[in-house]
């Protein structure tokens, strides 16, 4: 693993603590990895958009992305579902 990776790792890391360390949704059916999700757009989007350019969007837009397992950011993703009150208010 390169320096770039390993930071952009460690930063992830931080970045998942800083978003409270566990999925909204906070349930018993949470399972996978935690993932940062869109809950408002940013510029950007797609697949293959590199974890460097998520990592800076994150830190650029905080208020439109929050922390799901992937299991719920699947469903989010397909079908959508109501996050916490909480979740939206913060988002900017």
């Amino acid at each position: 693993m390169t320096n770039s990776n390993k930071w952009i790792k460690t930063r992830m890391e931080k970045l998942r603590k800083e978003f409270g360390g566990k999925c909204v949704m906070a349930s018993e059916y949470c399972e996978g990895d935690l993932e940062f999700a869109h809950i408002s757009p940013t510029t950007l989007s797609g697949v293959g958009r590199g974890r460097k350019e998520r990592l800076y969007d994150i830190l650029r837009n905080k208020g439109s992305y929050t922390l799901l397992c992937h299991g719920h950011h699947i469903e989010y993703d397909a079908n959508g579902f109501d996050l916490p009150k909480r979740v939206i208010e913060n988002a900017s």
